[in-house]
Order: structure tokens, then sequence, then C-alpha cells
């Protein structure tokens, strides 16, 4: 059996953990300017449970959610590229020679209501704005998570079509066979494959979804490919602290490794001691 790269997990739901602040719709940005040393922790920590790769704290670093919150057109710029930098800075902080790092870039709009999707002026802007700075703050990976609106996907990946370093895009599903805006899978990777890709993932699912949906995914894509579900009970419920049980979710993690993904981390309500769990459970896995 080959031995994925191992993905860290939660960030938001993390900072929470350790009380710090979230609110919608900047969620987890401010974090990178007002709690670095707490940003760079969570790192350490994932690292420590045996994380190949972690995400920088960009999800939300964009000009978009901060002209969300009220600041002007420059000063949000600023704000988002303040931001995404001092992300990109926690985690070169934090890592060993190693670790890669992975720079997020999601929906511009709520994650969860693919309809509200601004439109492609608006996406070009703020995904331009994001991969200039990913690449020039010295990002290894460009991760485009809990992608939901295949509009949405076609500009990003639009976007990055001349980039030099390695784009990984990952979906969020509405059920086993259809992206969260109701697109058929088969459209979805149709679409993606006119691009080069160099992995393809899900995210933010619930497990069980994630796994009802593999067999469908992997007859249309045999390329890289990773997963990273949330540990929820619900989809798109944002119940992440009523989270599976243990004995559900080292089952359900033994079955994702029996699919062999080259990479697989988790989602929301995960911690580093979920990630040390999978780990263990990898190693169960080579031992067999």
């Amino acid at each position: 059996m080959k031995r994925p790269l191992i993905l860290d997990g939660a960030m938001g739901t993390e900072l929470q953990n350790r009380g710090v602040k979230v609110p919608l719709p900047l969620w987890s940005a401010n974090a990178n300017i007002e709690h670095p040393e707490i940003v760079i922790n969570i790192h350490k920590d994932y690292i420590e449970s045996g994380s190949d790769i972690i995400t920088a704290n960009t999800f939300r670093s964009t000009s978009w959610t901060y002209r969300k919150v009220g600041y002007g057109e420059k000063k949000s710029v600023e704000m988002a590229k303040l931001s995404l930098y001092k992300a990109v800075e926690c985690a070169q902080k934090a890592i060993s020679d190693s670790t890669r790092i992975a720079g997020s870039i999601t929906s511009i709009e709520d994650c969860y209501t693919p309809s509200a999707f601004p439109g492609r002026s608006i996406a070009e802007d703020t995904y331009g704005y994001s991969t200039e700075w990913l690449v020039d703050a010295g990002a290894d990976i460009i991760l485009f998570e809990t992608m939901g609106n295949i509009q949405e996907i076609s500009c990003g990946l639009e976007m990055v079509k001349n980039l030099e370093v390695p784009v990984w895009l990952s979906i969020i599903l509405k059920d086993d066979s259809h992206l969260l805006d109701e697109t058929p899978i088969q459209d979805v990777i149709e679409l993606i494959n006119r691009y080069h890709l160099d992995c393809l993932m899900t995210n933010c699912n619930q497990i069980d979804t994630t796994l009802s949906a593999l067999d469908g995914i992997l007859k249309l894509w045999a390329k890289e490919w990773g997963v990273y579900p949330n540990l929820g009970i619900n989809d798109y419920g944002n119940d992440y602290f009523t989270i599976v049980d243990d004995s559900n979710f080292r089952s359900a993690i033994a079955t994702l490794f029996s699919y062999e993904p080259d990479v697989i981390g988790l989602c929301c309500g995960s911690t580093p001691k979920h990630i040390t769990e999978l780990k263990n459970i990898q190693n169960t896995k080579n031992q067999i």
C-alpha cells in the first residue's frame, strides 16, 4: 500500500477551540494579524501530529471579504494582502524542511451557498490578487478548496493556468454524484481536464458522503487525488462540535485509506489529535 501525504486538519474551528473569535464573514482571516502566535502553534501541532502539508490560513484573506465588513476598495486590498502574507509567514515559521505549504483559496462567498457566486469579474479580480500574492509569499501549492460552483471552478482554474507551482482543486459535494451546485461530477471532471491539475480532492463533506462519492469519482479521474472530510454528523450543518464518535472515525478513515489516496487529511471539526489518530491508522495499515 502506498503512503499518502498527510494534509493537516481544521484551522478555523481549532482557533475557536483555543479562544480566538472568528466571526463571519472574515472567519479566521484576522487571526493572522491579531493572534499570529496561536496560528503558528496550531501549525506546529499539526506537523508534530504527522502532517506533511500544512494549509496557510488564507481561507478568507481576500479583498472581497474585507470589503464586506466595510473597508473601502484600497484598504480592503491592503488588509487582505497583509492577512495573506502574515498567514504564509506563520506557516513558514512553523515548518520543518520537508513540510510543504498549501495556500488556501475558496469560494468568494459562503462555501455552502454556491448560488451566491458574485460573478466572473469579481472572481477574476479576487483570485488574481490571491494567486499572485500566494506565489510571491512562497506557498508551495495553490489549493482551491471547498469549491461548489462550476463557474467559480472554471474561473479559478483559468486564473492559474500559467502558474509554475502545483495547483490542487478540492470540491464540495451535494451528494455522491453532484457538485454542491448540482452540476454532475462527470461535467466537473470534463471541465477540469481542459486544464493542468496536479491533484483533485473532495473536502468538507461528512465522511459518509465522501465515501459514497469515491467510486464514481475514481471511475472518471485517474490522476492524483485526495480527501479531507469534515467531522460533522451532517453535511453543511456547521455542527462541527457535534462530531462523529471515535470508533466511527477510525473505521471510516481506515476505509478511506483502503482506496489508496495520494493525499488525505481532515477538515472542519478536526484537531491535531485527529491527525495523530489518522497517522496511527496509516501506520497500522502499512504494517498489514
